[in-house]
């Protein structure tokens, strides 16, 4: 492909199925994701002891745990499981909380979600900006309509998702509100965890943007001009 068919309609006709196909894909990498906020439960385990809650031996191993739980995402949601509903996945703890204990089937279960509206949403309208997309490829549908078909696509898959990260964040704080210290006034087991976006749905956001101003220059500047060619140099006549 050359530099001049990158711009414009025939670029955009070309790259938009590829970067919908990715974009898809995504949705079997990490979505979501819950991590320990380490800084809010290390400031209570250390007013804890402070109270005579906890010695200090007891406060170093947490500590210790804590700092090797940074940023580590304990469940992993990927946008397949929030599309039909499947269990999380569960990462390993650190050798430094280990406590011989191992999370057992029904404890994977409490985490389930089941199934998202707003992510299947979101996959449908991907699917159908891909089919669009597919349609336009080959020559279907006329350029201004596969163009603005992936821009407004793009766009509602691209709202869809971020939605959904709004409404599963939500829901995974209430479920941890619910779970632990509900009955105890002023106590919130939710400041104590993160809900964090996943490496999947970054992905899949930034390809979005991506088709969608891509698609929006398409719109703007159609076909790409022609190339010119050289006028051709008439040979000089044959000496006499």
């Amino acid at each position: 492909m050359s530099r001049r068919s990158l711009v414009g309609e025939p670029g955009a006709r070309r790259v938009s199925p590829l970067l919908f196909i990715v974009v898809i894909g995504c949705f079997f990498l990490a979505f979501a994701g819950v991590s320990c906020n380490t800084d809010a439960t290390k400031a209570g385990l250390h007013s804890l002891a402070g109270a005579g809650g906890a010695t200090k031996s007891q406060t170093a191993a947490l500590d210790t745990c804590l700092d090797a739980l940074r940023n580590v995402n304990i469940v992993s949601y990927s946008g397949w499981d929030l599309v039909v509903g499947k269990d999380p996945s569960i990462a390993s703890l650190p050798s430094a909380c280990d406590t011989g204990t191992t999370i057992s089937a029904r404890d994977v279960s409490q985490v389930n979600l089941g199934p998202q509206a707003l992510a299947i949403l979101g996959l449908i309208a991907g699917g159908l900006a891909l089919l669009w997309a597919l349609a336009g490829a080959f020559g279907i549908l006329p350029g201004r309509t596969r163009a603005l078909a992936a821009v407004v696509l793009g766009v509602a898959t691209g709202a869809l998702l971020l939605l959904d990260q709004q409404h599963v964040h939500d829901v995974l704080l209430s479920r941890i509100a619910a779970s632990a210290g509900s009955s105890v006034p002023g106590f919130s087991a939710a400041a104590y965890f993160n809900v964090n976006p996943g490496i999947g749905l970054v992905i899949a956001l930034i390809l979005l943007l991506a088709l969608v101003l891509y698609n929006i220059a398409a719109l703007i500047i159609g076909e790409a001009p022609a190339a010119v060619e050289d006028p051709a140099i008439p040979e000089p006549p044959p000496p006499t």
